[in-house]
């Protein structure tokens, strides 16, 4: 609604603004042009480019907007769409947004006019056609209940969504059979409170069409009261299936192995993390099963025997999981299990026991000389720990079961504590390369598809040990686990990356962005978050070319401290992605309650894309979703043009991965790239 001095919002959907200063409305203008307005780019539009609600939230770049005329057939506002992405919207689409402009000026009448438009028999016959266009188009159907005579009627989309035919007879009974039995109660009940107190209702339930097809609609009613008394209830029915599916999709990929049908390693994680909350009036007991012998089922058999080996034991283990306990795929040949409060560590000993005394009765495989066993082992806590702890007990207590001899079940104790070399070897080995600076940054390509220009780089750690051989951060993994080398890592990289960061602007432009890995040690301290702005604003560098990189297990149990650092950087104009995306579901709430922009597909999905379908499936679907909610999206670990094509085909705009360049040492980089200063891909 455009007055003179303001614009406000009669309805909105997608924005908070309730309403804007006159000088900032795009709405104004449209209203001016006497017609549609189309702005595909308010960046190099005259008209907007000083804009505040184009340099500032909701960052405005497309605008599409038609007049919208009250009774007296005087402009007062207009319905409009905007988008912070350039070219959102089409010519052809002003037609479609003209038709619904004159939906929304019919619905402002009849709000006037209430029960008078039934006089106007020939306006309400137009409104019903131009009604159903519009339910057609967006597949919604409406609803209403005559409370007098309880009689039901339907819209023709009602129908078309339901499988009847058009002028069926409909009775309330008959409707009810359409629902899910165990829905039927809640169907009822909605409707019982809007007629009797007047309540609002919206649910989503799976019909079960008479042609034996399962739509999943989204039902909203209110009960509608003239001259104060209850007249009837009404509302609309959308045919939600699609979304529905893709949701299903979503959430199952996000929470489940692909290859077992387990949980996987994020969702235990999860589970794990709260778990672990409680740990102190209720103990927390897990397993990690370990498989024996599948390495050389997977070299001599090949990695299909091995697929299939695993999708059998996965089962055996499903059929035979008790009650309560949580069963996960953890990774690779390793199964976790979280065991409920009550299960005494005896008790979860001899469970664990059987499940490997079974698992050893597998027939061989091959010729016989291939033999599948298991190796468990458990760590109980009762005080309070992180999960990563309690998981590295665990591990602990599986490799001492490892070299005792494997089909054992062994539970941490101080012993295994002792024995723990590795990891003081790899703290070793990293506190060396810190202390004598051989810590390097090396930096991998992220590369645009559609250009093949390298627009981004990720700073990854190497170390160079006394051989002067290069070690990748995977080899001393167990030693960045601890949060005070963790954090001198993290400052080493920045001073690198502060250090590397003009020469690398120079190699691919100014725009270039440089990922940097952060860790939970790193964003719980405020002080490395200042020393962060302070390095990046005191060097050739902006926060504008600089993306933090986090995981999602950093994100499953932040505190508010780590939101608030998070929430600074972005302020800063630090770019912040979720790395690892689409291997826990809360990423999907991750990217509601944290400040994140951008998000990197896990590799497992692309890797698997030649034999799986669903990772196609899930890959498009995530791409799809992060373009309209605005995010950069990139798929890493592309290798192949097979790979590349795919990506090409829904959409993707941003890749990673060997194909483009494995990561390298500054002058690396610049002896590949500096004689062609944007080498091309694809």
């Amino acid at each position: 609604m455009v007055e003179e001095d303001r614009q406000w919002f009669l309805g909105r959907t997608g924005i908070d603004l309730d309403e804007t200063p006159i000088e900032d409305s795009f709405c104004a203008v449209c209203l001016l042009s006497e017609g549609p307005l189309l702005v595909e780019d308010a960046h190099t539009d005259p008209r907007f480019t000083g804009n505040r609600l184009v340099t500032g939230p909701p960052f405005i770049r497309s605008y599409l907007g038609v007049p919208i005329c009250g009774e007296d057939g005087v402009t007062i506002g207009t319905l409009c769409c905007i988008s912070p992405e350039p070219g959102a919207f089409r010519p052809e689409q002003v037609a479609p947004l003209a038709m619904l402009a004159v939906l929304a000026e019919q619905s402002i009448a009849l709000h006037a006019r209430t029960r008078a438009l039934s006089t106007a028999n020939a306006a309400l016959r137009q409104s019903s056609q131009i009604f159903r266009q519009a339910e057609r188009a967006v597949n919604v159907g409406s609803w209403w209940v005559d409370l007098a005579t309880r009689r039901l009627h339907w819209s023709d989309q009602v129908y078309a969504i339901t499988g009847l035919e058009p002028g069926h007879s409909i009775d309330v009974r008959d409707v009810a059979q359409l629902y899910q039995p165990d829905d039927r109660a809640m169907v009822s009940k909605a409707m019982d409170d809007t007629i009797e107190g007047g309540k609002p209702f919206m649910f989503e339930t799976t019909i079960n069409r008479r042609d034996g097809e399962q739509r999943r609609i989204r039902v909203v009613g209110e009960r509608i009261d003239v001259n104060g008394e209850p007249d009837c209830v009404a509302g609309i029915i959308l045919d939600c299936t699609d979304e529905h599916l893709r949701n299903v999709a979503l959430k199952r990929a996000a929470e489940r192995d692909r290859l077992t049908g387990l949980y996987n390693r994020a969702t235990f994680d999860h589970r794990l993390a709260e778990a672990m909350q409680r740990v102190e009036t209720d103990p927390v007991t897990v397993a990690l099963l370990d498989l024996d012998g599948f390495k050389d089922v997977n070299d001599s058999l090949g990695h299909l025997v091995g697929d299939r080996v695993l999708e059998g034991i996965a089962g055996l283990l499903r059929q035979r999981i008790a009650p309560g306990v949580f069963l996960a795929r953890w990774g690779g040949d390793e199964f976790a299990l979280l065991f409920p409060a009550a299960m005494a560590v005896e008790a979860v000993k001899a469970f664990c026991e059987a499940l490997l005394a079974e698992l050893a009765e597998i027939a061989p495989l091959g010729s016989g000389h291939l033999r599948i066993g298991a190796t468990c082992g458990l760590a109980r806590m009762t005080t309070a720990a992180s999960s990563e702890e309690i998981m590295r007990r665990a591990d602990l207590a599986l490799y001492r079961g490892k070299e005792e001899g494997r089909g054992t079940v062994v539970c941490w104790d101080r012993q295994i504590e002792a024995r723990q070399s590795e990891r003081q070897r790899a703290i070793a080995q990293l506190r060396s390369a810190l202390d004598n600076g051989r810590a390097l940054a090396a930096y991998q390509p992220i590369v645009e598809l559609s250009t093949g220009r390298v627009v981004s780089v990720e700073a990854l750690l190497r170390l160079r040990d006394a051989q002067g051989q290069l070690l990748a951060a995977g080899d001393v993994f167990a030693a960045l686990l601890d949060p005070e080398l963790s954090r001198r890592v993290s400052r080493v990289m920045l001073d690198q990356v502060v250090a590397d960061g003009p020469a690398i602007l120079a190699l691919f432009g100014p725009q270039t962005r440089i990922g940097l890995n952060l860790s939970d040690a790193d964003l719980r301290r405020g002080d490395y978050v200042q020393h962060l702005i302070d390095a990046i604003e005191g060097s050739a560098l902006s926060p504008a070319n600089i993306t933090i990189e986090v995981t999602e297990t950093m994100l499953l149990d932040a505190s508010g401290h780590l939101h608030a650092s998070l929430a600074t950087l972005d302020e800063r104009g630090f770019t912040i992605c979720l790395d690892d995306f689409g291997t826990g579901f809360s990423s999907l709430t991750h990217l509601r309650a944290f400040p994140i922009h951008k998000v990197k597909i896990d590799r497992d999905f692309i890797a698997a894309i030649a034999e799986d379908h669903q990772s196609r499936l899930i890959i498009q679907a995530i791409v799809q979703m992060g373009h309209s909610l605005g995010l950069r999206v990139v798929v890493e670990g592309v290798e192949t043009e097979e790979q590349e094509t795919f990506l090409k085909g829904v959409g993707c705009r941003h890749v990673q991965g060997f194909r483009y360049g494995r990561p390298m040492l500054l002058g690396d980089l610049r002896d590949s790239f500096a004689a062609k200063p944007q080498r091309r891909f694809g």
